[in-house]
């Protein structure tokens, strides 16, 4: 079950950039700098959708809630409240 699961992770989501470019609201795209999903996924969600914005969060994994929350907060803080 775990291999299946982390060979999703490795080669899953299918995104179609096309179907992201219509997404109007503000969007944060957080991925940790050891996440065993692979990292272009995430630059590929954040370049396909208008003004997203792309966060890799160091030292976290898939877990980056949990592992690094004070700066999970700040970021999303920042996010929503601009300066």
């Amino acid at each position: 079950m775990l291999g299946k699961l982390l060979r999703l992770w490795t080669s899953q989501p299918r995104i179609d950039p096309a179907s992201l470019a219509s997404v109007a609201a503000p969007v944060l795209v957080m991925s940790g700098d050891r996440d065993t999903i692979r990292p272009d996924h995430s630059l590929l969600i954040a370049a396909s959708i208008p003004g997203a914005r792309l966060c890799i969060v160091p030292g976290a994994s898939h877990g980056l809630v949990a592992e690094r929350p004070a700066f999970i907060a700040r970021e999303i803080r920042e996010f929503l409240h601009p300066a």
